[in-house]
């Protein structure tokens, strides 16, 4: 893990943005990070040793919600291909398996949201 750069992000600071393109996985090593939705309610809080972005597994891959730091906040970020690439070298079979997951949870995520 200590090939993957470091990055701080300061209290309220924005991550990433619903509708960003997915391309990096983040872990958080200090702080809280919150998930927001739409309208900007919070629905999720990812916590030290917790990853968030897994979208950026899937190639293509949209941000499905946004995320900001809720004090100050150190992650390792991950680039979505290496991310990609070591859950390859544990198991080929992995890689689709898990995309399909991650389809499916996306797919569940839309179904929940007010407006359907």
């Amino acid at each position: 893990m200590s090939d993957f750069e470091t990055i701080s992000f300061k209290a309220g600071e924005r991550i990433f943005s619903s509708g960003d393109t997915a391309d990096q996985l983040f872990l958080i090593k200090e702080g809280v990070v919150q998930l927001l939705d739409a309208e900007g309610k919070v629905f999720a809080q990812i916590l030290k040793g917790e990853s968030f972005g897994e979208q950026a597994f899937l190639s293509g891959g949209i941000r499905g919600a946004t995320a900001q730091a809720l004090g100050d906040v150190i992650c390792l970020k991950i680039p979505g291909e290496k991310a990609n690439a070591l859950l390859a070298s544990v198991s080929t079979l992995m890689v689709p398996v898990f995309e399909a997951l991650l389809l499916q949870q996306n797919m569940y995520n839309n179904l929940r949201k007010p407006d359907h």
